[in-house]
């Protein structure tokens, strides 16, 4: 029996590099396409349908590209995903007023320091598991907490699904979990291996992320290192 190649973190980290590269120029290719024929109008509402469904799913394959992106950067030793720091409540609050893949309530404890480094990555993250919760509830809605917590900025994504199972929490966010998560329902599986994904970008920020919660009441914690705010240079 062959013995499996052992092969290097960053070589890997550069050959999906080029992967990615590589496939966003067809989905470009296509999403430019269904838009030039979505401006020139179809005579049948079937085909209307389907141009609506092939750019849903390239947006899909789009998304999957970009954690893709993110994984490479990370497996090279680069940040994965530049992210300034400010308010995390700031940039979470607007949620309510977006489109989000699930409709959110978003609760912000006032008074609390939430200025913290990286914070604007907590948007792509929050996305992210917003679209978990999309995938794995039947009910699919989601409350977002945000507040302080000694020195540390905590960011709770809770919906009325199945948490992630406590044999598998610890290694939910890890490469080598994932397929452990895939198939089960306490599992939590996200597409293009979400969650795993989800830490690599706070890893690139000092943040990190923990599966909580019981049967209709799954969380996922995040946590990001707090900061001091900037102030603007004196006139």
């Amino acid at each position: 029996m062959a013995k499996p190649n052992v092969i290097n973190a960053d070589e890997m980290g550069h050959v999906l590099g080029l992967l990615v590269h590589d496939l966003r120029n067809p989905a470009a290719t296509i999403t430019a396409n269904v838009d030039f024929l979505q401006e020139v109008g179809l005579a049948d509402t079937d085909s209307v349908e389907a141009l609506q469904d092939v750019k849903l799913a390239v947006g899909e394959l789009r998304r999957g590209l970009d954690m893709l992106a993110w994984i490479s950067r990370w497996l090279t030793g680069q940040v994965p995903l530049e992210a300034a720091n400010g308010d995390v409540g700031v940039f979470l609050e607007r949620l309510e007023r977006t489109d989000t893949p699930v409709p959110v309530t978003v609760e912000i404890t006032e008074g609390d320091q939430l200025y913290a480094q990286g914070a604007q990555v907590a948007v792509e993250v929050v996305d992210l598991l917003l679209h978990n919760t999309r995938a794995n509830v039947a009910d699919p809605r989601a409350t977002i907490r945000v507040y302080q917590q000694g020195s540390h900025v905590v960011i709770e994504v809770e919906d009325a699904g199945e948490a992630i199972a406590q044999e598998l929490r610890k290694m939910a966010f890890t490469l080598e979990g994932q397929k452990a998560l895939k198939g089960r329902l306490d599992g939590r599986y996200s597409r293009f291996v979400g969650l795993f994904a989800a830490a690599v970008v706070l890893d690139g920020v000092g943040g990190t992320i923990e599966a909580d919660g019981e049967q209709g009441a799954a969380i996922f914690r995040v946590f990001l290192r707090g900061a001091r705010p900037t102030r603007p240079p004196s006139p």
